[in-house]
C-alpha cells in the first residue's frame, strides 16, 4: 500500500512566508522518511484556507531536494483552466519532476470559481469537459481541431511530453456528492477521498462504493484515502495535538465560508452544505473536536493515540474500504511545525511499515 501525507496549506497564525518554508521543509523530510507522496491543495485568492495558488510550482521547487518522493495535486480546480494550457503545465512539472506528478482534479471551491468569473452552476460540465480534453490531449499526437462548450483547441500539438505514458494518473476528488464519484469511475480514474475534513465514515464508505459500483468491467480502481492523525508515544499528547490540529482547520473552513456569501456575492460554499457545515461546527474547537472523536469514532475519521492506537485504527478504515492508498493529514490548522514533524516520524519509524502490508 502507498502512503502519503497531505496539508491543506492554510496558515493562521503564520505569514505566506513562513507557510511555504514550512510546507517544503516536509516535503523535503517525508521524502527521507520514505513516504511515497506529498499532497497539497489548489487555491485562488486571500484565505486563511490556502495561500496555494501553484502546486505544480511548488513541487518542482521541491524536486530539486526530495528526489525520491512522488507528487499528487489535491486538488487542481479543472473549471478555471484552460485544458490544453493545464495539459502543458502538468507535462512540464512531470519532466521537470522525472515524472513524479500524480493529477488530483476535480470542480474546486464554488468561491474560487466565482471569483474568476465562472458561473459555479456550470461546474460539473466544466470539470468534465476538461478531463476529456485533458486525456484527448495527453494521447494524441497532433490537434487540428477540438471544439467543446467551454473551451476551444486548435493546431495543438503537446510540448513538452509528460515522461510518464500516456499521462501521470489522474484522480478525480468526491468529498460529499456521488456526482464525482460516478464519473470517476466510469472513465476509469483513480478516486480522492478527503475523509480528514471531518466526513462521516459512512459517507466516505458509500463513495467508495459508488465509485467501484461504476468501473468498468475488469478496470482497476485506485482510491486514495485521505484520514487526519496525530501519533505520539504518549496518548494524551497525541490527542491534545491532534484535537488542536484537526479544530482549527475545521474553524479556519467554517469562518471563512460564512463569510464568503457577503464576500464574493455567493451563497454556495461549504457553509450551505449540509454535510460539511455539520462537520466542522462540531469539530471547530479542541474540546468539541476531542469529544466528538471520543463518542464517534470511528465515524469520524481522526485517528490520535500511540503507535499501536493508530495501527488498530488505520487498519479497521482498510479492512472496511480497501483502499489502495494512504493520505494521511498531520500537519493542519495552527498545529506546529515541530510537532508535525515528531509525529511524521514516528509514524514512518513505527506505523507506516505495518501499514503498508495491510492490504
Amino acid at each position: 500500500m502507498k502512503i502519503g501525507l497531505f496539508t491543506e496549506f492554510s496558515y493562521p497564525e503564520k505569514s505566506e512566508q513562513q507557510t511555504y518554508a514550512e510546507v517544503l521543509e516536509q516535503i523535503t523530510i517525508a521524502d527521507e522518511l520514505e513516504f511515497d507522496f506529498f499532497s497539497t491543495t489548489e487555491s485562488y485568492g486571500k484565505d486563511l484556507f490556502s495561500c496555494s495558488p501553484f502546486p505544480l510550482g511548488l513541487y518542482v521547487a521541491a524536486a530539486q531536494h526530495a528526489r525520491k518522493i512522488r507528487f499528487l495535486t489535491g486538488i487542481i480546480s479543472a473549471p478555471i483552466h484552460h485544458p490544453a494550457v493545464l495539459a502543458s503545465e502538468i507535462a512540464a512539472a512531470d519532466l521537470l519532476t522525472g515524472g513524479r506528478i500524480m493529477v488530483g482534479i476535480g470542480r474546486g471551491h464554488p468561491w474560487v470559481l466565482n471569483r474568476v468569473g465562472v458561473n459555479p452552476g456550470e461546474s460539473t460540465a466544466r470539470f468534465e469537459e476538461s478531463i476529456h480534453m485533458l486525456v484527448e490531449i495527453f494521447k494524441s499526437a497532433y490537434i487540428e481541431n477540438l471544439d467543446g462548450r467551454f473551451w476551444q483547441i486548435k493546431d495543438f500539438k503537446l510540448s513538452p511530453p509528460p515522461v510518464q505514458e500516456p499521462h501521470p494518473p489522474i484522480y478525480t476528488a468526491a468529498a460529499t456528492t456521488p456526482d464525482s464519484a460516478i464519473f470517476a469511475g466510469r472513465i476509469g480514474h483513480g478516486l480522492v477521498q478527503p475523509g480528514y475534513l471531518g466526513i462521516p465514515f459512512e459517507l466516505v464508505r458509500g463513495l467508495t462504493e459508488t465509485y467501484r459500483q461504476n468501473l468498468m468491467p475488469g478496470k482497476p480502481g485506485d482510491v486514495i484515502l485521505g484520514i487526519h492523525l496525530y501519533v505520539a508515544r504518549d496518548r494524551e499528547e497525541a490527542i491534545e495535538n491532534g484535537a488542536l490540529a484537526l479544530s482549527s482547520q475545521a474553524d479556519v473552513f467554517l469562518r471563512s465560508s460564512q463569510s464568503r456569501p457577503n464576500l464574493s456575492g455567493v451563497k454556495e460554499a461549504y457553509a450551505t452544505k449540509s454535510a460539511s457545515r455539520m462537520a466542522f461546527e462540531k469539530l471547530s474547537t479542541p474540546e468539541k473536536a476531542r469529544r466528538a472523536v471520543a463518542d464517534e469514532s470511528p465515524n469520524i475519521m481522526a485517528v490520535w493515540g500511540t503507535p499501536e492506537d493508530c495501527i488498530e485504527k488505520i487498519r479497521l478504515y482498510v479492512d472496511s474500504l480497501h483502499p489502495e492508498q494512504l493520505m494521511i493529514n498531520i500537519a493542519s490548522g495552527t498545529l506546529a511545525q515541530d510537532k508535525a514533524l515528531k509525529s511524521m516520524q514516528l509514524f514512518a519509524e513505527e506505523v507506516m511499515p505495518l501499514i503498508r502490508g495491510s492490504r
